[in-house]
């Protein structure tokens, strides 16, 4: 039987949070295309990361046109002189999905055999255990909570689930890469001044139906005092999803 690779799961989801490519992550964990989605479908089972994400990720790509413009052959030659399948990804910009559609196209048509596609000269791997997922736990909110910048008060968004490292917000535009300061009103809930840190944007998108915003956030500097009332208000407000 063949082992399963072992990821922890904090480090797979920074490294997704941090914009690392499908290529990018299968060369670091050592996965094939199928292994990728396997680490993504249980991560997004588990919760430790969203729906969004996901989409977001496979904005970045551009699998049906590029797959279009692919030279069967010369990526049948590629894949016969044993080309890894973050390499064929790099050279084709294909996402982990687009090669496996990529795939799936060359052997439905006969261009290429499952012996050849799956034969031992492929050794990354498909099959992934995940460890230490309960660490990742996102807390929903039982109850609204605004949050806002201090430059512009005015305009106030959502928290949607938070955790001490990160939250997601509706209903406030941002751009990936992005640093804002915010606040959270705290005083409502728990006995504590606002809670103000810094967060980087690390996914954002605009719901095309509604036209509202969805973000998620990494808090990436906060004083003591504010992280023991960001946990208070967690305990306080929030559950588990």
């Amino acid at each position: 039987m063949t082992p399963k690779v072992r990821i922890k799961a904090k480090d797979a989801v920074r490294d997704i949070r941090s914009g690392m490519t499908d290529s990018q992550l299968m060369e670091k964990y050592g996965l094939s295309a199928k292994g990728l989605q396997n680490l993504l479908l249980t991560l997004l089972e588990s919760k430790a990361i969203i729906p969004a994400e996901i989409d977001q990720r496979r904005a970045a790509y551009h699998d049906t046109t590029i797959i279009e413009q692919i030279d069967g052959t010369e990526m049948v030659k590629d894949i016969r002189s044993g080309m890894a399948d973050s390499e064929l990804m790099q050279k084709y910009g294909l996402s982990s999905e687009g090669l496996g559609f990529a795939f799936q196209t060359l052997t439905d048509t006969g261009v290429i055999n499952l012996e050849e596609l799956y034969g031992t000269s492929r050794p990354a791997q498909n099959n992934v255990f995940v460890e230490n997922l309960r660490k990742l736990h996102r807390y929903h909110l039982a109850m609204a909570v605004e949050i806002y910048e201090p430059r512009r008060p005015a305009i106030r968004g959502m928290l949607s689930n938070v955790t001490e490292k990160g939250i997601g917000i509706t209903g406030m535009a941002a751009r990936i890469g992005e640093t804002k300061t915010l606040v959270i009103p705290a005083g409502d809930f728990i006995e504590a001044d606002s809670i103000m840190f810094e967060a980087e944007c690390r996914w954002a998108r605009k719901e095309k139906e509604t036209g509202e915003w969805r973000a998620g956030f990494q808090i990436t500097n906060i004083s003591e005092k504010c992280l023991d009332d960001l946990r208070s208000l967690i305990q306080s407000i929030a559950f588990l999803d």
